[in-house]
C-alpha cells in the first residue's frame, strides 16, 4: 500500500494538524522532496514535532522514511500512467459507466491496501476453523448474510444472527479452534467490541474487515482486512463500500476454493 493511499484513508480520522499536514502533502507531492521537517512545519503552520508525529503515526520511523515513501510513490504513480493504457467504460456518460468507474477506483484503492499476507493468514484462518460466527454492524448485515451464504456453500459452518444478545451468547459458546468474523462499514463498531473481546477470552482468533482506519473493531482483531471509502456523497459512498466489501469476501473465497483443488 502506498503512503498518500494511507494518508487519503486515514484522513477523516486525524486531528486538526495531521489533516493540515496530510492535505499539503497529498496537494504538493511534488514538491515535498526539498522540504525539510522544519519548512514543512512553517508551511503548514504546525510545529516540527507534530511533522515527527504525523510521520509516525503513518507507520515511519521519522520525517526522513516519510519523505522517501512519499517521493516513491509519486514516482511510481508516474510510471504506471505512462505504462497504462487508458480504461473506461464504452459509454462514458451512461450511469451505468459513471458507477463502473467509481467502483472501480474503490477497488484498486482496496487491493492496493490489503497486504498479501493478512489475505492469506485470513484463508487459513477460515479454512482451519471448526465453527466461523459472523458479527456486524447494522451497515453490514447484509454483507454478512452473503458470507454466510458463501462459507455454508463451502461447507463451512458458519452462523450469523443480527441480535445483540445472541451474539454474545454465541461467542460465549466458542473454543480456541473457531473464529470470529467482525464486518463493518461506517462506524457501529464499538457494539461489536465486547463480541470480540469474549471471543478472545477462549482463545478465539478475530477477523475483521472494516473502513481503513483506526476503529476499535479492528484493534481488537487478530487478522484485519480493510476496505478504502470513496469521497463521493454518503449515499453512494455506502453503495461503494459495500461493493469493495463483496470483493474482498469474493477473494477470500475464491482463495479458498483454490485450496480445496
Amino acid at each position: 500500500m502506498t503512503c498518500l493511499l494511507k494518508m487519503r484513508a486515514m484522513r477523516d480520522q486525524m486531528s486538526v494538524n495531521e489533516r493540515k499536514l496530510a492535505d499539503f502533502i497529498l496537494e504538493n507531492t511534488q514538491l515535498l522532496r526539498d522540504y525539510s521537517s522544519s519548512q514543512l512545519a512553517d508551511a503548514v503552520g504546525v510545529s516540527q514535532s507534530s511533522v515527527v508525529k504525523f510521520s509516525q503515526k503513518l507507520g515511519y520511523r521519522g520525517y526522513p522514511s516519510l519523505k522517501l515513501a512519499v517521493y516513491e510513490s509519486y514516482a511510481g504513480a508516474g510510471m504506471e500512467k505512462d505504462e497504462e493504457q487508458p480504461r473506461h467504460f464504452t459509454q462514458s456518460d451512461s450511469p451505468l459507466s459513471i458507477l463502473g468507474q467509481k467502483k472501480l477506483e474503490v477497488l484498486e484503492n482496496t487491493v492496493s491496501i490489503n497486504e498479501s499476507e493478512q489475505l492469506a493468514e485470513a484463508i487459513k484462518a477460515i479454512r482451519n476453523a471448526r465453527c466461523i460466527q459472523i458479527s456486524a454492524c447494522p451497515g453490514s448485515v447484509s454483507v454478512a448474510r452473503y458470507l454466510t451464504h458463501q462459507l455454508l456453500e463451502l461447507g463451512c459452518w458458519a452462523v450469523f444472527d443480527e441480535g445483540g444478545q445472541l451474539q454474545h451468547r454465541i461467542a460465549d459458546s466458542l473454543r480456541d479452534e473457531d473464529l470470529l468474523c467482525i464486518l463493518c462499514d461506517f462506524g457501529g463498531e464499538e457494539s461489536l467490541v465486547d463480541v470480540a473481546n469474549r471471543a478472545r477470552e477462549h482463545g478465539v482468533k478475530v477477523l475483521s474487515l472494516t473502513r481503513y482506519n483506526y476503529n476499535a473493531a479492528s484493534i481488537h482483531s487478530d487478522i484485519r482486512l480493510y476496505v478504502v471509502p470513496s469521497e463521493d456523497d454518503e449515499a453512494l459512498q455506502r453503495l461503494l463500500f459495500r461493493s469493495a466489501q463483496l470483493h474482498v469476501i469474493e477473494g477470500l473465497v475464491s482463495g479458498l476454493l483454490e485450496s480445496t483443488t
